[in-house]
C-alpha cells in the first residue's frame, strides 16, 4: 500500500506499473486501451506527426557561410555612378531646351556647377544603401529626389 493522500492519513491500494511499457509476452500495455491512443509501429520517433496530419517536409539543408567572404553591400562608386545618371539627364536637358552655352568657359561653369550636388545626393544615397547590395537601377530612382532638391537648393542660393 501507498500512501497518495499526500500525507493526510489516507491510504489506498495503488497497483504499480511495470517497469517497461511494452512487456515482453506480447500484450498491449494496461493504457492501450484509453481514449485517444492508437497503437504506433515500432520504430517511429516520438515526435511523428498525428495520424490523418501531412507527412513532415525533408528539411533542406543549408550550406554553411563562405568563410573569409564579407556580404555584398552597396559601394560609394555604385552610388556616385546612380547619381551622375540624373547629373547627364540634366545635361542633356538643359541643352536640347536651351541649348549648348556659348564658348567652353561657359559649358565648363554649368558641368561645375553640378559636381557639388552630385557629390552630396550619392553620399545620402551611399548612406541609405550601404548595408547590403542594391540593384543599380533601384539607386538610380532613389537617388533622383535628393539630386533634383540639391540641385534646385543651390541654383536657389545666390551667385558669390
Amino acid at each position: 500500500m501507498r500512501d497518495i493522500g499526500g500525507g493526510c492519513g489516507y491510504r489506498r491500494a495503488v497497483a504499480t506499473p511495470p517497469k517497461n511499457p511494452r512487456p515482453d509476452d506480447g500484450r498491449p500495455p494496461s493504457w492501450a486501451g484509453a481514449p485517444g491512443f492508437t497503437p504506433g509501429v515500432d520504430g517511429l520517433p516520438p515526435h511523428a506527426p498525428m495520424p490523418g496530419a501531412p507527412p513532415y517536409p525533408a528539411a533542406p539543408e543549408h550550406a554553411p557561410p563562405p568563410v573569409g567572404r564579407r556580404a555584398r553591400r552597396t559601394r560609394f562608386v555604385t552610388a556616385l555612378g546612380a547619381t551622375a545618371f540624373w547629373a547627364v539627364v540634366n545635361v542633356v536637358l538643359v541643352v536640347a531646351v536651351v541649348g549648348v552655352p556659348p564658348g567652353p568657359a561657359a559649358f565648363g561653369q554649368f558641368v561645375g556647377v553640378l559636381i557639388l550636388p552630385t557629390l552630396l545626393a550619392a553620399l545620402a544615397v551611399w548612406a541609405i544603401a550601404r548595408r547590403r547590395a542594391w540593384p543599380f537601377w533601384l539607386l538610380v530612382l532613389l537617388a533622383a529626389p535628393f539630386f533634383w532638391v540639391l540641385r534646385a537648393v543651390f541654383n536657389a542660393l545666390p551667385a558669390s
